[in-house]
């Protein structure tokens, strides 16, 4: 996949997430994915376009027009599915936060536990 973003190395990007801020993000962006879902849909059934007159000069537009939004690598329907795929990522990765402040909460109470018995 080409390089659609913008400056840093996303592998040493490192973002804290206040825990009471987990599920309204996670909110945020799975409605994002709902939206561009809904796009990609449309995008599929109705950017595609035909030659409207039959001529070499409509052929050769409309050509150019559906590789540039449909077919080719860098096509707009291209980068909505990176767009997407980057929401998703987003989503797991506060499902694994969410996950990790429950497994803390779990141990302080279980640590907790044992030293008042």
């Amino acid at each position: 996949m080409p390089n659609h973003g913008g400056g840093g190395d996303s592998h040493n990007e490192v973002l804290r997430v206040a825990r009471d801020a987990v599920p309204g993000l996670r909110s945020a962006f799975a409605d994002a994915i709902t939206k561009v879902d809904r796009q990609i849909e449309l995008a599929d059934k109705e950017l595609r376009v035909t030659s409207w007159a039959g001529d070499p000069v409509s052929t050769g537009a409309s050509a150019l027009y559906n590789d540039r939004t449909l077919d080719s690598d860098e096509s707009v329907v291209d980068l909505l599915k990176f767009y997407r795929a980057q929401l998703d990522a987003a989503v797991q990765n506060l499902d694994a936060t969410a996950e990790q402040y429950d497994r803390i909460d779990s141990d302080n109470a279980v640590g907790t536990g044992k030293n008042e018995g």
